[in-house]
């Protein structure tokens, strides 16, 4: 009995560090956790750069952006005034994962209501 069970823990052991993971995270929670935390420019700065990274390092080593990234980072470029590439960012997050257009239509049909009402 314990001979199958120490077999057991080897083989779960064994078959997990085989697994690779699906996404390049980076230093997202500690970045997340940080802004949270202090508030500032200058850790929202650290933490869209970290999110900047998570992109461009998630394509070069052709694993799957993790999901909700594209979309944070349209969002940090709209509201530094790059509405048109934020956008942009907003429908590869709809490509890369086709459940999240109900999301994304309804912060685009927002956007869209803020922008009516300050032209008025």
């Amino acid at each position: 009995m314990k001979k199958s069970i120490v077999l057991l823990i080897l083989g779960v052991i064994l078959l997990t560090g085989c697994v690779k993971s699906q996404y390049y995270w980076g230093y997202y929670s500690y970045t997340l956790y940080k802004y949270k935390k202090a508030q500032t420019d200058e850790t929202l700065a650290k933490h869209k750069h970290n999110v900047d990274k998570i992109i461009r390092k998630s394509e070069k080593k052709e694993k799957r952006v993790p999901p909700g990234i594209y979309c944070e980072y349209g969002y940090y470029l709209i509201q530094e005034g790059d509405v048109t590439l934020g956008l942009e960012y907003f429908d590869k997050e709809v490509m890369a994962y086709p459940e999240s257009e109900t999301f994304i239509n309804t912060l685009k049909s927002q956007l869209k209501l803020e922008k009516e009402q300050s032209d008025e």
